[in-house]
């Protein structure tokens, strides 16, 4: 399972590397023009399934197949000439089997927001935010912030976000005073109405912070790729489908590390309203927020 994780990790990279290539072919798209500069309002709805394996997910205790259902919504506003507001929230719940009494993810709620410097040809700022994650056994808040840039190509866009995670579980079994780092890569078709996403991402914190010093130190790789595509010729429905790839390492003092493992598959459908497909809304808005939420409930499974 490990190397057909990390055979899937590499497929997002590999995305990502794709759009590289392809970016470096094309020229760099044009500054928006102030009559481009549009409010863009987007929300999505979403099914899904995720699929779970590692050393800790124990017999009946845990769930390792859940089926999920998601909401999202973002808003974009125009500040000035060159300045971006970007608000998100997002939140997600998993239903599992009844009687579970461990570490089986339960959902999470999200909301943050980006400040940005942007001319649709380049985009540098600052995002954060919080909410609040739940399992079976654990819940508690998390939060996070960091910086970000993009730029935006003919037909591509590469970007990266990089920044600081924290919570305060009550029984420290999320995962805090962590660090991570996130490429992105956006390759668009069909005259910008089709778009294909990579992207992968790396996180080192602790885990068991309750614990003082034996606190256990945490990996957290997490990759994804996302197909959307414009259904109507406004833009205004587009549908897509997306996998999601996760895999933690808990470092525990005078053992072997424990690995978690986990695939979700998700198809959706995206209502937007300002801009007339993906390639738009995106040149036009910083890169989504990464899912935190899923990366701290998948945490508690791994101790």
């Amino acid at each position: 399972m490990r190397n057909s994780s990390l055979m899937l990790g590499m497929a997002a990279v590999s995305a990502i590397v794709m759009t590289s290539a392809h970016a470096a072919d094309v020229m760099v798209e044009a500054p928006l023009t102030p009559a481009e500069r549009a409010v863009i309002l987007e929300m999505d709805v979403w099914g899904g399934y995720l699929s779970r394996n590692g050393d800790d997910v124990i017999g009946d205790e845990e769930d390792d197949g859940l089926p999920l259902l998601g909401l999202g919504g973002m808003i974009a506003l125009p500040v000035g000439e060159t300045g971006l507001l970007q608000f998100e929230a997002d939140g997600e719940g998993a239903f599992h089997d009844d009687g579970l009494d461990d570490d089986t993810y339960e959902g999470g709620l999200t909301g943050g927001g980006h400040l940005a410097w942007t001319n649709g040809h380049m985009l540098l700022g600052v995002f954060g935010g919080g909410g609040k994650v739940w399992t079976t056994d654990e819940e508690g808040p998390i939060y996070f912030g960091g910086a970000e840039g993009k730029v935006n190509f003919a037909s591509a866009a590469l970007g990266f976000q990089a920044g600081y995670i924290g919570a305060d579980s009550e029984d420290g079994e999320l995962f805090t005073d962590a660090y991570f780092v996130r490429g992105i890569g956006q390759v668009f078709f069909n005259g910008g109405r089709t778009m294909l996403q990579g992207d992968f991402a790396y996180a080192n914190g602790t885990q068991d912070f309750d614990e003082g010093i034996d606190e256990d130190e945490l990996d957290v790789y997490a990759w994804g790729v996302e197909l959307e595509h414009a259904a109507t010729e406004s833009g205004a429905l587009s549908v897509y489908g997306a996998y999601e790839g996760l895999h933690l390492v808990e470092d525990s003092d005078g053992g072997t590390p424990d690995k978690l493992t986990d695939h979700t598959f998700r198809a959706g459908l995206k209502f937007r309203f300002g801009a007339s497909g993906p390639q738009e809304r995106h040149r036009a808005t910083a890169f989504d927020l990464p899912n935190i939420a899923r990366w701290q409930g998948a945490t508690p499974a791994v101790d």
